[in-house]
């Protein structure tokens, strides 16, 4: 069964706190977006206001699993501060040159993923996935925003990557519904996430259920 993993783009760690509470008991994982307006054009916790460090994690208490996707410039310099606080960390290969560097800094103490735009071919993190067994494919043209609209190249890849590293798994992120849900479950990914579907839901519980019978 393909894992279902909502995305959280929030303002606020009040937001944040909120949106995973609701979370609590109905999946294993949840994705923390991260943007720091540089990288790409929005900004979220914990970076809205400034360039600081997401301590506040250390409130939590649920027991969802999470992920921090890093759409940040220059991710080496904050891994450090993420690695202790969250279950993953997914990384930009087009937003860093010294993804070894990370590779080296993230070591056993979190997951690792790279997540690859859909203009980078996935042959440019070969090298990488000796030490990388997760990969994050974007499957929209316009990274950092939510509600964006599906992109059928990423079948391509899917299919490449599957084929030279069959054992690598594979998480698809944007634009995801239910229909092209059910064809990248069909094509052998092994997560989706998924974000305004869900949080845009009349009922989110039933939402994410649908989601889970992919």
């Amino acid at each position: 069964m393909v894992e279902i993993i909502p995305s959280i783009i929030a303002k606020d760690f009040t937001e944040l706190k909120d949106k995973l509470e609701q979370l609590e008991g109905l999946i294993t994982w949840a994705e923390i977006d991260v943007m720091d307006n540089v990288f790409v054009p929005n900004g979220t916790w914990p970076f809205s206001a400034n360039r600081q460090a997401p301590e506040d994690l250390k409130e939590l208490g649920g027991k969802t699993k999470l992920s921090a996707h890093l759409m940040v410039e220059f991710p080496e310099t904050v891994v450090d501060d993420w690695r202790d606080l969250v279950d993953r960390l997914v990384v930009h290969y087009e937003a860093t040159n010294n993804l070894e560097k990370i590779i080296e800094s993230v070591g056993p103490h979190v997951g690792l993923a790279i997540a690859l735009e859909l203009r980078t071919p996935v042959e440019k993190i070969y090298e990488y996935l000796g030490n990388i067994k997760v990969v994050q494919l974007m499957s929209i043209e316009k990274v950092g925003f939510s509600g964006e609209k599906f992109d059928e190249r990423v079948f391509d890849k899917i299919k490449t990557l599957k084929t030279n590293w069959p054992d690598v798994k594979i998480i698809v992120d944007g634009g995801v519904n239910l229909e092209n849900g059910k064809r990248l479950a069909e094509a052998g990914v092994n997560g989706l996430i998924v974000g305004s579907q869900i949080w845009g839901a009349d009922n989110i519980k039933e939402k994410i259920k649908e989601f889970q019978k992919l």
